[in-house]
């Protein structure tokens, strides 16, 4: 049984669908539909149909430049592209064919020629620019997509400029915030020292217990703070490098991590080299903030009896450090999103452990100023590998 004839009917009037999808259904065609350019782009490269019939109204890419951007797809180079148009200016017809149209069929469409106008151009039929005008016409709409991709060019440039204000805004509203917090947080941190010291007065044991409580609240949220004050400054900072031991910071990590790791029943184990290898220059304490958040939260989105392992491999011009963990994992939606600042995955387990959805954002951040590279690979229920690159 011999296929039917697929063609890309690209228009955004529904009437006009309706009504050659009807007709052409009739004679044995399918029909796709597009009700843009972008739409029949991504059609048209999905498919190899045996002719396009394209709108040159349509809003947005209009049909002239959707006609361009089709002749340029190397496996339609052979089909025929038609424009169906209400526009029966002078002229209309030239620009259409110039733009890389194989025929003008004008609106209304005449349902009872439209079937046969489509089998001669599927069968070889093709319309031509008189030799004369064919020059001046092609000099014209090359002025036109220029003066269109310039207008485009402008555009991005007034809202890139935008978006770098509002960037701007934002850090310097999270900065002045993160100072103005920091401020009282101070004078409460040093007041919960004294009281948990028996300094402003004996406690009692209920008293502790609240003192204590209240201590751990106000060192989270000294931290988050510290987080977005970091965030903020270490865009603009140079980093300060100095030669740095992976063993020796990842060590010391570890240590800091520990207690959180047993609190939590995560088995947390390091995986050094037997030979140190040499040190590389780096911005200890950046790095060390940005791999502790990668390790810490390696223990906090982990199950109890579950593991966490930081590995250190020496690979010549680049040392790699792998942070493995048998976790909740990353749906693999948000594997993209996760270096994101403010972003948390929306999970059960991940809620119960929220914090600011910094840590990820500064990990990368730092990394990446070394002019290294952060990755994950995860699966939901098995767990993740964080890979950070250092080159040397």
């Amino acid at each position: 049984m011999q296929a039917q004839p697929l063609i890309i009917y690209i228009e955004d009037n529904l009437d006009n669908q309706r009504l050659v999808q009807r007709v052409l259904a009739a004679r044995g065609y399918e029909l796709l539909l597009a009700e843009d350019g972008p739409a029949g782009l991504a059609l048209a490269r999905a498919h190899s149909p045996a002719l396009i019939l394209v709108d040159l109204g349509i809003e947005g890419l209009d049909g002239y430049e959707t006609t361009t951007r089709l002749k340029g797809m190397p496996h339609l180079a052979t089909t025929p592209i038609i424009a169906l148009t209400a526009d029966s200016s002078v002229g209309s017809r030239e620009r259409a064919l110039v733009a890389g149209c194989d025929g003008f069929l004008a609106k209304p469409i005449d349902v009872r020629l439209l079937p046969q106008q489509l089998a001669e151009f599927i069968g070889g039929k093709r319309e031509a620019l008189p030799s004369a005008l064919e020059a001046p016409m092609l000099r014209a709409y090359s002025h036109k997509l220029v003066e269109r991709l310039e207008q485009q060019v402008r555009e991005l440039t007034a809202a890139n400029a935008e978006l770098q204000e509002l960037d701007r805004l934002k850090s310097q509203f999270l900065g002045s915030l993160s100072h103005e917090l920091r401020t009282p947080l101070t004078s409460m941190l040093g007041y919960l020292e004294l009281l948990s010291r028996g300094m402003l007065g004996t406690l009692n044991e209920v008293q502790r217990e609240a003192v204590a409580v209240m201590g751990r609240g106000a060192d989270l949220l000294n931290r988050q703070i510290n987080n977005l004050l970091y965030l903020q400054e270490v865009r603009s900072a140079q980093l300060q490098r100095t030669p740095t031991s992976l063993d020796t910071l990842l060590r010391r990590l570890s240590d800091e991590v520990a207690a959180q790791a047993r609190q939590a029943d995560v088995a947390l184990t390091l995986d050094l080299p037997q030979q140190p290898p040499a040190p590389i220059d780096a911005d200890e304490q950046a790095l060390s903030l940005g791999l502790r958040h990668v390790i810490e939260n390696a223990v906090k989105f982990n199950a109890g009896g579950g593991t966490a392992q930081v590995a250190l491999s020496d690979e010549g011009e680049r040392a790699v450090i792998r942070v493995a963990d048998t976790g909740i994992g990353i749906p693999a939606d948000a594997l993209d999103k996760i270096f994101l600042p403010f972003y948390q995955v929306d999970s059960s387990l991940a809620r119960q452990h929220a914090g600011s959805g910094l840590g990820l954002a500064i990990a990368r951040h730092v990394v990446e100023a070394h002019g290294g590279q952060l990755t994950v690979r995860s699966a939901l229920g098995i767990g993740s590998v964080f890979t950070a690159v250092l080159p040397r």
